[in-house]
């Protein structure tokens, strides 16, 4: 494990190309699965640098201030602190995202629900959408920026999450066709949609002290605690989701690697049919696939 103070005073090389690659085996011996990708982002971020910077330019010289904001972030870093957190956006399917205490920060696994929607309405798109627990909004923009004809809803109880997915609405141009609520999944929305999207919180609340620091320690609880056994949330979901969901309509919903057994019987506990359960980059179970059913 390397250690944050070593770091914090770390004799970070002049030339690009050696600070690169002390980066690279520093954030690697942190424990850091994506170092090289890290490495570079770190030097884009802080001195301009691209990757064809690093093969053309590679004996440039970086200046004292660069080198210290360099460190800083190397620091924090290691110490358990995401890039995303520390600069305060993240990227999602190809688009830029705003962070804020409020919102969880995306992750490549949730691609995976955006996808699937895509798929499954590749003629048409869907009329309307709702994304339950929209935090920075990154699903529902996602999609709306796919689906052009579409209109969408952001809902979440956290006020400040709203307030950051309605910038990164902006943000990504799709502002004029989305709107932002105040509510828990789907409390008196008086309208039927075509897609429901959701990344519930579904962490057991004793595994939460247990998490990856930089999810433990900076992502919000709010976005984390499923209840007792991390199914509380769906709970609440299929309890209103007849009332919210267009008769031919489809629900896409993620879920821990380990809860899809659980998932689906609520699901058809509830008068729901399962269409599938899809796997992440990994192969492990990550999104139920949910129809009205007969009912």
């Amino acid at each position: 494990m390397v250690d944050e103070r070593r770091v914090q005073a770390g004799d970070l090389p002049f030339q690009l190309k050696d600070a690169y690659d002390y980066l690279r085996r520093t954030l690697a011996e942190g424990g850091i699965d994506s170092a090289d990708f890290e490495a570079r982002l770190i030097l884009e971020h802080r001195g301009g640098f691209s990757w064809s910077d690093l093969i053309a330019r590679g004996d440039a010289i970086l200046g004292e201030d660069i080198r210290d904001l360099i460190l800083s972030d190397l620091a924090r870093r290691v110490a358990g602190e995401s890039l995303g957190r520390m600069y305060g956006e993240r990227e999602f399917f190809g688009l830029p995202f705003f962070l804020s205490p409020e919102t969880l920060e995306p992750r490549a696994d949730t691609e995976v629900l955006v996808e699937r929607a895509l798929a499954i309405f590749s003629e048409r798109g869907p009329a309307a959408i709702l994304d339950m627990g929209t935090g920075s909004g990154c699903i529902l923009i996602s999609l709306l920026s796919r689906f052009l004809d579409s209109y969408g809803v952001g809902l979440d109880l956290s006020y400040g999450a709203l307030l950051t997915a309605r910038r990164n609405a902006a943000r990504n141009g799709v502002l004029n066709r989305s709107g932002f609520i105040c509510g828990s999944w789907g409390d008196s929305l008086g309208k039927k949609f075509d897609l429901v999207v959701s990344n519930p919180p579904y962490i057991a609340n004793h595994v939460i002290p247990s998490l990856q620091e930089e999810v433990r320690d900076h992502d919000p609880i709010l976005g984390l605690d499923g209840g007792a056994d991390g199914l509380q949330a769906y709970r609440d979901i299929f309890s209103g989701l007849n009332s919210l969901l267009a008769p031919d309509g489809k629900a896409l919903l993620e879920i821990g690697f380990d809860q899809g057994d659980s998932v689906m019987r609520l699901a058809e506990d509830s008068g729901f049919c399962v269409e599938g359960v899809w796997p992440d980059y990994a192969g492990l179970p990550r999104v139920v696939e949910i129809s009205s059913g007969d009912k």
